[in-house]
């Protein structure tokens, strides 16, 4: 694989999740640099707040590293006061605003952190946009909407659409996010092992005669895993401008079991320099013409190193009025092939009338992709 390449692949890899003007700049791969990439924006979702990462990337070997920061400073300036907010340093990494914290819609702000070798960053200010409600929430039932990874067949799946009315007489500019909630019935996949309840891991190999390549064990109680969507999703309303939006796009709900889900959809109208950022970043990581075609630069947003102005920043920070919807996919009358949410078949352990205790259930641990709490609105 050429150095070429590497960047084309580190630049999809790494910026496909990430929240003035515009650059671009060549990143060094060859000499296996990390990368400081910052995510995340200011919301009025208050009850969900994003997480503000700050957190290095770095290519070895064709395989992508990410390695959050810890003791960094971060806080956010509100320009016209001069306010401060210091942000709170999580367990898991990134940074969250106080429970107090409220955005005032009239004033711009600026993100600050410092690293701990005294690095100092700043971005350029940011404020929120009126973001119009959603009008309607739909979903469609395809059995053809997603190409397998292979390229030999197709995958159902729920596509989710909204409507909303554009703001009428100014430039609008939107993005989307969602969260799919899914139940879950498997909460662990052990490959040529069994899990172990001493050890908390796949440890105990399997007999050597065994042809069962793995074994997928059923979660204790309630699952549900949480997955955030990866696409980029933005709009301008350059020939919608007043107009009632219909048929948005929003998620490609891949059929994974025959009962429903849930989505949470989250519509927000984003400064022209966010959009700008974004659409760049669609049009290089998205592009059909593949990852060759991909140019090997990596678009760097509005943070600015104060300490060493020649050294990047990929990444933007925004600042964001949320308008949610909770839809219930209820998947009745929907038929197709399964796009397992395992990846595969599920093949249980058989039991034991031996040894009871086998095969074991494995408690759900709350994390950034399961939870064992019931989301609301379910249904």
């Amino acid at each position: 694989m050429t150095i070429k390449h590497l960047r084309n692949y580190f630049f999809v890899f790494s910026l496909l999740n990430l929240t003035s003007c515009i650059d671009t700049y060549d990143v060094d791969f060859s000499q296996q640099n990390n990368v400081l990439v910052v995510e995340g924006f200011l919301t009025d979702d208050y009850q969900n707040p994003d997480t503000i990462k700050v957190q290095y990337s770095r290519y070895v070997e064709r395989s992508t590293f990410i390695t959050p920061i810890t003791s960094v400073k971060v806080s956010v300036v509100a320009l016209g006061t001069g306010k401060e907010t210091s942000f709170i340093e999580q367990k898991l990494g990134g940074f969250l605003p106080p429970n107090d914290f409220r955005i005032n819609p009239s004033e711009k702000y600026s993100l600050h952190f410092s690293l701990p070798d005294g690095q100092q960053f700043e971005s350029s200010p940011e404020q929120t946009y009126t973001t119009p409600s959603i009008l309607k929430v739909y979903d469609k039932f395809n059995t053809q909407s997603r190409l397998s990874d292979d390229g030999k067949k197709y995958f159902a799946a729920n596509e989710v659409y909204l409507d909303f009315k554009d703001v009428p007489k100014q430039k609008d500019y939107y993005m989307w996010r969602y969260t799919h909630f899914e139940k879950i019935v498997h909460c662990i996949t052990c490959n040529s092992s069994q899990y172990d309840p001493k050890t908390l891991g796949c440890t105990i190999k399997l007999p050597s005669f065994n042809r069962t390549p793995y074994y997928d064990y059923q979660c204790a109680g309630e699952c549900y895993a949480i997955i955030k969507s990866n696409k980029i999703n933005v709009m301008s309303d350059v020939v919608s401008d007043g107009e009632v939006v219909t048929g948005r796009l929003i998620a490609k709900i891949p059929y994974h079991y025959m009962y429903g889900c849930l989505v949470e959809i989250q519509q927000m109208s984003i400064s022209p320099q966010t959009y700008t950022f974004y659409k760049n970043l669609e049009l290089q990581s998205q592009s059909t013409g593949g990852l060759a075609d991909t140019p090997a630069a990596a678009i760097v947003g509005n943070i600015n190193n104060l300490t060493n102005p020649t050294n990047k920043v990929i990444g933007y920070f925004g600042v964001v009025s949320v308008q949610k919807n909770r839809y219930w996919v209820d998947r009745k009358g929907d038929s197709g092939e399964y796009d397992y949410i395992l990846t595969h078949p599920p093949v249980e352990e058989p039991a034991d009338p031996r040894d009871t205790s086998r095969p074991p259930m494995i408690k759900c641990l709350k994390s950034a992709t399961r939870t064992p709490f019931k989301p609301v609105d379910w249904q």
